[in-house]
């Protein structure tokens, strides 16, 4: 019975992921017709969806996570929930630009508290050996969220409209909440009693070996930024092919959503197995898998065809999608068990602002510069072009990590079959 609950409240947690991705990836899908409405420009939607979304909601990570680690992630976690998904509804009802950042600033802020205060909470439900497949489904089920927004923006875009969108997509996280408090408990924190540290050690010395746990913001720093060009895809397949709202949904929900979903399950179980005596495999792995990202993103904008496109997305984000469930795990391994939130949630902070927040305004103010001279559509694939040339930072960041560990990092301790202590090295 045990594990059928693990295994329950692992579902529920992909759920509750999957409402705060669609939540924040729908309002791409309903860029163009915001942006005539309020007659904005490509710097003020790349504010609105990302500065204005990520950079509260970042800062105020870390307090939550604290809070995480400290008391009960089960009520953080569902008061995100709460919080985020009825500022969605009130994103509906904005009747300036001003009220829609305002709006969005409180959604960035509700989903905060979540992802970290998740993987703490998982980081006890599952031991060691399983977590890097479990926080693999559990990124799954965040993905999938990316196809569920993506599709019901396409939708909801030629139907009922952006406004209606955003307050049926909120009411109906209400209904998760419920559910989320009535049937989830609080886990024993079991690494934390095996593995007691001083009250009297401050939480950077909890963070591990200081230069691995930097080399690890920077690699998620570089690789979201990179990433944030997935913002504008929507704009982009719009102007370069001239596709519906639906077309550019279903397409980019399959190609980014279920691609990335399928890549994490698989980078789970790759993880749980070959990082069982290796702590520094997941920032091998890591490394290489970046490599073979990059040749399939940048192909991805200069493609003749959509279907060509979204081949080459699919592509990239499968394989994109398998060094979540390593790095996630390895974190764990990195930093002391009690403040496992509070680390996710520094890591995610840098990533936040580079990726979400100055990613989709630095790809927006490059294209108003270069549109003019080149055309709507060249402008914007030369700006995402650009910046996603800085994922080649993020290939030597995860190499000198996997040295470090190695050269720093106590190696994996394991029992042999006959019960004696025995030291397998990275």
């Amino acid at each position: 019975m045990k594990g059928a609950y693990r295994t329950y409240v692992l579902t529920l947690l992909s759920v509750i992921g999957f409402l705060c991705s669609v939540d924040r990836v729908v309002i791409t899908m309903f860029m163009q017709p915001i942006k005539q409405e309020f007659a904005l420009s490509d710097t003020e939607l790349g504010v609105m969806t990302g500065l204005a979304f990520a950079v509260m909601g970042g800062i105020v990570a870390i307090p939550l996570a604290r809070m995480a680690d400290r008391g009960s992630r089960k009520w953080i976690i569902g008061a995100s929930l709460l919080v985020w998904t009825l500022l969605t509804a009130a994103t509906g009802m904005a009747a300036t630009f001003a009220q829609l950042l305002a709006t969005r600033v409180g959604v960035g802020v509700g989903e905060a508290g979540c992802i970290p205060a998740t993987h703490a909470m998982l980081g006890d439900y599952y031991p060691r050996e399983m977590r890097s497949r479990a926080l693999g489904v559990h990124t799954a089920g965040t993905y999938l969220g990316l196809l569920g927004g993506m599709i019901a923006g396409g939708v909801l875009a030629q139907t009922v409209g952006w406004r209606a969108g955003f307050v049926w997509l909120g009411l109906g996280g209400l209904v998760v909440s419920v559910i989320f408090q009535l049937t989830v408990r609080e886990p024993l924190r079991v690494d934390a009693i095996e593995k007691p540290t001083p009250s009297s050690t401050g939480v950077i010395a909890r963070l591990g070996d200081l230069p691995c746990f930097l080399l690890l913001v920077g690699a998620f720093s570089t690789t979201a930024l990179a990433g944030s060009v997935v913002t504008w895809l929507p704009v982009y397949l719009g102007r370069a092919f001239t596709l519906t709202p639906i077309q550019i949904g279903v397409g980019l929900g399959l190609a980014i959503g279920v691609a990335t979903a399928a890549g994490a399950v698989i980078g789970g179980q790759l993880g749980n197995h070959y990082s069982k005596n290796s702590k520094s495999w997941g920032a091998r792995f890591s490394a290489i898998d970046t490599v073979a990202v990059m040749p399939l993103l940048l192909g991805t904008f200069f493609a003749p065809s959509p279907a060509i496109a979204f081949t080459l997305l699919f592509l990239t984000f499968l394989v994109a999608g398998m060094i979540t469930g390593p790095i996630f795990a390895m974190l764990q391994d990195l930093v002391d068990p009690s403040v496992r939130a509070t680390a996710l949630a520094i890591v995610a902070l840098s990533g936040v602002v580079l990726g979400q927040g100055l990613g989709p305004v630095l790809v927006g103010f490059l294209s108003d510069r270069w549109s003019s001279n080149r055309g709507d559509a060249e402008g914007l694939r030369l700006a995402m072009t650009v910046v996603a040339l800085v994922n080649f930072l993020t290939i030597g960041e995860f190499w000198l990590l996997a040295r470090r560990i190695n050269a720093v990092v106590p190696p994996v301790r394991r029992a042999t079959e006959s019960g004696a202590a025995s030291l397998t090295f990275p």
